[in-house]
């Protein structure tokens, strides 16, 4: 078994820590828009970034190796769930948008890939 820590050492989270780090220095730092990913990476990227956290505690509760399907799914509904309905509720600052839920459930079920391949 990998070590329990092996999880934020994977490909799949240390390219999309990469990439949401070089995103957010390239809008917010140089100030370069490119719209798409403006509006949509950092959601693809959200889940690759997250389940690494639920699957380190997955195994240190439960001794589970890699999350299932249904974990996955949960986890990215939640999320969905409290970003795009919860959140654009209780503030005006948050708007709805459900490309932003189809990226979210884009970046778990590659999540979803990687890790039965072994990269996540």
């Amino acid at each position: 078994m990998r070590p329990a820590h092996s999880s934020f050492r994977s490909p799949v989270f240390l390219l999309s820590l990469a990439l949401f780090i070089g995103h957010q220095l390239s809008q917010k730092v140089l100030r370069i828009s490119v719209p798409l990913a403006d509006g949509y990476l950092d959601n693809l990227l959200c889940m690759p970034l997250l389940l690494p956290g639920l699957q380190l505690q997955q195994r240190w509760l439960f001794g589970k190796r890699a999350l299932s399907a249904g974990d996955i799914w949960i986890a990215t509904a939640f999320v969905a769930v409290v970003s795009e309905w919860l959140f654009p509720r209780l503030s005006v600052a948050f708007t709805a948008d459900a490309w932003d839920v189809a990226a979210y459930f884009a970046g778990g079920l590659g999540y979803y890939f990687f890790q039965k391949k072994g990269w996540a």
